[in-house]
């Protein structure tokens, strides 16, 4: 009886082993017809000789994969038979199908992206946390007075006469005003001669001895 258990116990890892056996050599007999392939290629905008940066290149539920670099050229290994995703934002997807029974070592290819503009939905971004914020900020906005009502206001004679008494004159007000003073001088002289004082004390003297009587 004792016998018997441990040839149980030495017969159960033994039998999982040739399971784990079985499994590997059946995965290898699936992929042993499968070759490895060195893809490598250049990447373009449609049909012309740009090369398209950051595309990614790679064999879905893989770790196969690569991206083009600055000038569009990639390198990556695949298998025959592989399907081959070429994406990036911006462009259509693309796929390349590796033959099963290509027989070479390297398969390059030169792949034409085609350009898929997204347009993002609209997005509002608003400075105030809350709507009630925002219709706070629209009331306390003073709106400008119209042309008519700045006109008006500085047509005023009250703001105009102030303009004028705190405004410099220029070289012609200036001179306006100069000519202005001399011709007022000129009108008060006419007005009132001038009298020479000896003449005033003469007449005096004049007076004063009778000579007016003499006569």
């Amino acid at each position: 009886m004792l016998k018997n258990k441990r040839a149980a116990g030495w017969l159960l890892p033994l039998v999982v082993l040739a399971f784990i056996l079985l499994g590997t050599t059946g995965e290898v007999a699936a992929q042993g017809h499968k070759r490895v392939v060195q893809l490598t290629g250049f990447v373009t905008i449609g049909d012309s000789l740009y090369g398209v940066a950051g595309v990614n290149v790679y064999v879905p539920k893989t770790s196969r994969g690569a991206q083009t670099n600055a000038y569009g050229f990639f390198s990556v290994p695949v298998l025959t038979g592989d399907s081959v995703v070429f994406s990036a934002i911006g462009y259509k997807k693309q796929y390349l199908k590796v033959p099963k029974n290509y027989q070479s070592q390297s398969y390059s290819i030169i792949m034409q992206m085609q350009e898929d503009p997204t347009q993002l939905p609209e997005v509002q971004v608003f400075p105030w946390a809350t709507e009630r914020d925002f219709r706070d900020a629209v009331l306390a906005v003073k709106v400008p007075d119209d042309g008519m009502a700045i006109a008006m206001r500085n047509l005023d004679p009250k703001r105009l006469e102030e303009l004028f008494s705190v405004t410099p004159m220029d070289g012609n007000a200036n001179f306006r005003n100069w000519n202005m003073q001399n011709v007022q001088r000129q009108e008060q002289r006419n007005m009132f001669p001038t009298v020479s004082p000896f003449a005033i004390i003469q007449l005096l003297n004049m007076l004063k001895n009778g000579e007016f009587n003499k006569k």
